[in-house]
């Protein structure tokens, strides 16, 4: 495949920032699989690309190089332990960067950051207007206009990959193992032309499917993110000590509703075949729609190249997808909630704004008012009236 040069060699000018990004999750697997998925993301997302990247490379919080990972992980399946993570940051191979020493020597220096300008943020809103916050959500909650401009950034593609073994106490019942793996690259490096690592990534997924039979993927674009932008609105639960019969091992608790369905309402997602039974399958009927029937699971697209996928065509996908992702809850501060208007599907009455009351916070405009997002399956979410004061949009 042939790449641009890495963005952070731009000219200090900033850049389309936008990435294509895998996100997947699974739950209850056996040894064997997770030992066979680390194979695939070894032979697949790293091998790969080492003749033409640089790898700083992480297995289970200790620095490796792509060889002896590669060793380590042919000749023993003894890799495995209760929680196995591999994490990378990599770029494209220059006249400046050639190896690892020299990679970590450029972010450490800060080179890619000399003479940069940083701007103060401007907003379109009122920090300390109720009004002025509600208008600007209302009227940008489905706004198509996204700007990826921004400062380049030290990786051209990325991974984390996480997951740990699971095992409730109180009845001997083996949950086995659940996870997560992210896989970002550069769409300034592909010059912006996302279809062939598309497909690769599409092929990727499958080869997984067929040793995780609990998979549950998207691939899209956005820039660099660990998570999917629904899952940063909605991911986390409401665990109570109810849920959790061995309160000794509530550290090794997951709940079952974070893993094994969908994570993110994108371009392309990919859900295994017990979840397809849940969907209504007359809402595929539409032309918007591509369903791609595979050995162990099913893609759900919309019908357009990925670059081309807009808000108006996720709300529609969401209408689908809706029984089969994830729900929860999460907080944001103010500002960090805005970034997400126009991205993901989300509904005003899924929007709750929070005044804080506290005198002391409320000094700081920034601190004085806060987002907490709920899908409606949630139960209500309690907090103090006499510190907190809920705004309500007036057609929620």
């Amino acid at each position: 495949m042939t790449y641009k040069k890495s963005s952070i060699f731009s000219g200090k000018q900033k850049v389309d920032c936008r990435n294509l990004c895998l996100y997947f999750n699974f739950k209850n697997e056996k040894a064997d699989s997770i030992l066979k998925l680390i194979k695939l993301i070894e032979i697949n997302l790293i091998q790969n690309f080492k003749d033409d990247f640089v790898f700083d490379i992480q297995f289970n919080e200790e620095d490796i190089t792509t060889k002896l990972l590669h060793k380590k992980i042919k000749s023993s399946g003894d890799i495995l332990s209760r929680n196995i993570s591999l994490i990378y940051d990599a770029i494209l191979k220059s006249d400046i960067i050639s190896n690892r020493s020299e990679y970590r020597r450029f972010i450490t220096n800060n080179i890619f950051m000399e003479n940069w300008v940083l701007e103060e943020p401007e907003f379109e809103y009122d920090l300390d207007n109720i009004d002025s916050i509600k208008n600007y959500i209302e009227s940008n909650i489905d706004d198509e206009n996204i700007s990826y401009i921004g400062e380049p950034i030290p990786q051209d593609i990325g991974l984390n990959f996480n997951c740990q073994y699971v095992k409730q106490q109180s009845d001997n019942t083996d949950f086995g193992y659940c996870g997560s793996l992210s896989f970002n690259i550069s769409g300034y490096l592909l010059d912006y032309k996302f279809d062939d690592f598309t497909n690769y990534l599409k092929e990727f997924v499958k080869n997984c499917s067929e040793v995780i039979k609990s998979l549950c993927a998207n691939i899209f674009i956005s820039e660099k993110n660990l998570k999917t932008e629904y899952f940063n609105l909605f991911e986390m639960e409401d665990t109570n000590q109810n849920q959790i019969n061995y309160k000794e091992d509530y550290k090794d608790y997951i709940n079952p509703e974070r893993y094994g369905y969908l994570s993110g309402v994108e371009g392309i997602n990919f859900i295994s075949k017990e979840l397809f039974s849940k969907i209504d399958k007359k809402l595929l009927q539409d032309e918007s729609f591509e369903v791609e029937e595979c050995k162990n699971g099913v893609f759900i697209n919309i019908n357009k190249d990925l670059d081309m996928v807009n808000i108006h065509d996720k709300y529609k996908i969401r209408d689908v997808l809706n029984s089969v992702l994830i729900k929860g809850y999460c907080e944001h501060d103010l500002i960090h909630f805005m970034q997400f208007l126009g991205k993901v599907p989300i509904y005003i009455d899924e929007i709750i704004l929070v005044e804080s009351l506290d005198e002391t916070i409320r000094q700081d405009i920034y601190n004085k008012y806060f987002v907490i997002t709920k899908n409606q399956e949630v139960g209500d979410l309690k907090l103090d009236s006499e510190k907190f004061r809920l705004h309500k949009f007036n057609h929620a």
